[in-house]
């Protein structure tokens, strides 16, 4: 799930950048990114757009409201998951 939120996280600003940006800026190594993305989509939290042969994802109305009930607008990335009892398993 944090790696979602990671992505979700990224994308919270309302830019449109790339699969490559979108990994490297959360700092993930997923062995099927497109997959990984995909179920995103699929789930309208974030949406894919075809720029001649680029493809840009940006966040929808869902991802963002996402954003607010994860707090995933602070700086700090404990604060994913402030206010619940569920804690970082490393």
């Amino acid at each position: 799930m944090e790696k979602y939120l990671a992505v979700i996280k990224v994308l919270e600003n309302g830019d449109s950048i790339t699969q490559k940006q979108i990994m490297c800026k959360a700092e993930l190594n997923v062995d099927a990114p497109k997959e990984f993305l995909n179920f995103l989509v699929n789930l309208d939290i974030i949406v894919k757009k075809t720029l001649g042969k680029k493809t840009l994802y940006s966040i929808t109305l869902k991802g963002l409201k996402l954003c607010e009930y994860f707090r995933l607008d602070d700086s700090d990335d404990e604060s994913i998951f402030g206010g619940t009892k569920i804690t970082r398993i490393d």
